[in-house]
């Protein structure tokens, strides 16, 4: 037996070493090294935070494994980072793990880092104004005006929003106008990169008309501005009403401009912001507020017989842009300090 097989030894020798040659070209053959870029599987971020253009998307690594694996697999694999790494502005971070490696495959990183840009979006309110051209005709003035919201919540990067103070709507004209007026205004497209948080396209402008009158007598003025009084800055007040008419008896002859400016109709916004508890104090239900009607020493010859209404229902919101604020002190008689112009003397009989 062992004289057989040790028979043309070398022959059956020089063909076992050419078969296992074979044998290990035939399994390289089947193994395939690859280099591809995976997509980077982007975290879910808050606080007003956003992955922004300029970031990668995809990452380096080396493949290696059976062809068959090497081609079925690349494509789904992915890599992924931790959201507690990203801050706002431009970050370099690590990839934390490779998704969708299976058994038999061998994944290297081609290197250490990757870029992400984080946008941190704001919430802020900003005021609305409106600019009016033309006059009303002779003997008919303008009293006052409401904008209705007052202010809009617009959402934005800092650096976007530190560009807009206010938003100015379209001009609205008085020519020819004689009596009180309601418009709607469409409100302006915003910068690139900023946008209004709610789908609000239009705001309401009351426009209060009046005739100037320099009669004695009794008269009923209309469109007396209800201001807040001691509001509390991290919250917004919304009124049922926001002008009040007023019955009067003047013994001296007065324009009606004068009297507009020399009457204040305020109303107590009691309602508390708690920082702590991020809540309003003491509910967020709808409240009634007597109205105070106060005149100043100049109209000495004005009675005041009544007004009307003389109460409002008062719903409170939170500010969305507190931005540090809440919790401040409000400020007492605020709306008083702002008047467009001094007080003119009546005139005496």
């Amino acid at each position: 037996m062992i004289k057989a097989l040790l028979n043309n030894w070398q022959a059956k020798l020089g063909s076992l070493v050419l078969a296992i040659v074979f044998y290990i070209n035939l399994q390289n053959s089947k193994i395939l090294v690859r280099e591809v870029n995976i997509k980077i599987d982007y975290p879910k971020l808050s606080g007003g935070m956003a992955i922004s253009k300029g970031s990668d998307t995809t990452f380096p690594v080396k493949v290696e494994g059976v062809r068959d694996y090497v081609n079925f697999y690349s494509p789904s694999l992915k890599a992924y980072i931790s959201a507690a790494d990203l801050h706002p502005g431009e970050n370099l971070v690590n990839v934390v793990r490779i998704g969708g490696v299976p058994a038999g495959l061998r994944v290297t990183r081609l290197k250490d880092k990757v870029k992400i840009v984080v946008d941190s979006s704001i919430t802020r309110n900003l005021p609305l104004e409106v600019k009016f051209s033309g006059d009303p005709p002779k003997d008919y003035v303008k009293s006052s005006h409401f904008i209705s919201p007052t202010n809009l919540a617009v959402v934005g990067s800092h650096a976007h929003l530190e560009k807009i103070g206010r938003i100015s709507l379209p001009s609205i004209s008085l020519k020819d106008k004689t009596e009180s007026f309601t418009t709607k205004q469409k409100l302006p497209e915003l910068p690139s990169g900023v946008r209004y948080r709610d789908n609000v396209k239009e705001v309401s402008v009351r426009v209060n008309i009046i005739a100037i009158s320099s009669t004695p007598g009794e008269s009923i003025v209309l469109g007396v501005p209800i201001k807040c009084q001691t509001l509390d800055k991290s919250l917004e007040a919304e009124f049922s009403e926001q002008e009040i008419s007023v019955k009067l008896q003047s013994k001296t002859p007065l324009r009606s401009i004068q009297i507009i400016k020399g009457l204040s109709a305020t109303v107590a916004c009691t309602h508390r912001y708690d920082p702590k508890a991020k809540k309003l104090l003491p509910d967020s239900k709808p409240v009634m507020a007597k109205v105070r009607l106060t005149k100043a020493p100049s109209l000495k010859s004005v009675d005041i017989q009544s007004f009307f209404p003389d109460r409002i229902s008062i719903l409170y919101r939170i500010r969305p842009d507190l931005d540090g604020e809440a919790g401040e002190e409000p400020t007492e008689g605020e709306a008083e300090q702002n008047s467009e112009e001094p007080l003119p003397e009546p005139e005496e009989e």
